[in-house]
Parts: structure tokens; sequence; C-alpha cells
């Protein structure tokens, strides 16, 4: 590990009068940049004094003039405004008035379906007093359904009563 592993390296010294040299790209890049810079510069320059030119050459804005601009722009966006809003308006109405014709429509038909309940037939009365009667049986026989069968037979029947009626009506 000692004097045996280190070996002494060499140290080379330039002197001055060594050339170092750079690749023609970068140097052509740092002269491109540099025009850059400066036509940059130059343009910045130029806009500026233009800039100020066309202020002293501009002439002077007259306060009442400057006001009755600003006035006219802002009743311009009012009106915009209240057109807009009465638009809005407008159309909040007449959704509105849709639905109340719709609920209307609704009102007609709920009013039509219950007339039409009211005078259920004769039949329909019985169907509901015979379905009771069945309940009731078969709530009082629950192990035996079969002792119901008159009732459910006399109910068969009543709803066939119904069907033909209700297809009689249909036509």
């Amino acid at each position: 590990m000692g004097a045996s592993n280190s070996k002494e390296e060499p140290v080379y010294v330039y002197g001055n009068n060594v050339p170092i040299g750079l690749k023609e790209k970068l140097v052509k890049d740092a002269t491109e940049k540099q025009t850059q810079t400066q036509t940059q510069t130059q343009n910045r320059t130029q806009n500026r004094t233009q800039t100020q030119q066309n202020v002293v050459a501009a002439p002077p804005v007259d306060s009442t003039d400057l006001q009755d601009k600003v006035e006219g722009l802002v009743a311009k966006e009012l009106a915009r405004i209240l057109e807009k809003n009465q638009l809005d308006d407008l159309q909040a109405r007449d959704r509105n008035a849709s639905t109340a014709e719709l609920l209307s429509d609704i009102r007609d038909v709920a009013r039509q379906i219950a007339a039409s309940t009211s005078t259920r037939s004769p039949t329909y009365e019985e169907s509901l007093r015979v379905r009771d009667r069945v309940a009731a049986c078969l709530a009082d026989n629950a192990g035996r359904p079969l002792d119901c069968w008159s009732h459910v037979a006399e109910f068969k029947a009543l709803a066939k009563t119904l069907e033909a009626e209700f297809a009689a009506g249909a036509k």
C-alpha cells in the first residue's frame, strides 16, 4: 500500500506561446447573438423615440371630449346590459307560462280520471266486496286455502265481467 502503489504523474506546464483555438461554429454563434442583441436594442430605441414623437405630435385631448367619449361608451354598455336583462326576463316568463299551461293540462287529465272512476260500474263495487271476502277466508283458513274455492271462483267470474266491460268501453 505504501510507496509501491503511488506513482508520480508528470506535470505539464504550458507557456503563453501555446495557441488556444475555438471552433468556428462557436465564434460564429457568438457574433450572431451579439448582432441580434444590437439590432434589438436599436429597434427598442427607435420605437421609444417614435412613441415620444407621436405623443408630442398628437394634439392635446380636451377633458370634455374625453368625458363625452367615456360617457358614450358607458351608456352603450349599460344599454347592452339592460337589453340582456330584459331578454332574460322575457324568457323566464315564457318558461313560467309554459309551465303553468302544462300544470293546467295535468289538472284537466286528473279531473277526467277522477270523473271516470267516480262512475264505476256496480260490477266493480261487487268485485271489491268479493275480493275482501276472499282475503278474509284465506286469513281464517290459513292452513286450508282450498276451503275458499267458492269465493275465488266468484271473484274470477266478476273479473271476467269487468274485463268485458272495459273492452266494451274502450271501443
